[in-house]
């Protein structure tokens, strides 16, 4: 496995997911200049593209990625949950996606 070329910075932004022709609500984890950890009740198989948007300062970030690992919550009772999926992103360098990178470091 590759291992990671980019710190991860902590942070909680809304997010929407398009997988097979459904759409889930959820949060961002953590993110980095080329991925983002997305917790979610539903993660999506590995080894599948999925279409990302990410709200943040009235802006709309469009992205595809590519699922590199998932997990599924350990406890689905739970008020916090852990599980989600790690996605590769393959148009990181967008303009509008590295600026808000870009303010994070």
């Amino acid at each position: 496995m590759e291992k990671r070329r980019d710190n991860r910075i902590k942070k909680k932004l809304p997010v929407r997911f398009y997988y097979d022709g459904t759409s889930f609500h959820s949060v961002t984890g953590d993110m980095s200049r080329r991925g983002i950890f997305i917790k979610t009740l539903h993660p999506c198989p590995p080894g599948q593209g999925i279409n990302i948007e990410i709200d943040d300062k009235n802006q709309r970030i469009i992205l595809a990625g590519f699922i590199r690992w998932s997990k599924k919550d350990s406890d689905p009772q739970s008020y916090v949950y852990t599980g989600g999926m790690g996605v590769q992103l393959l148009n990181y360098q967008k303009p509008e996606y590295q600026s808000l990178v870009c303010e994070m470091y």
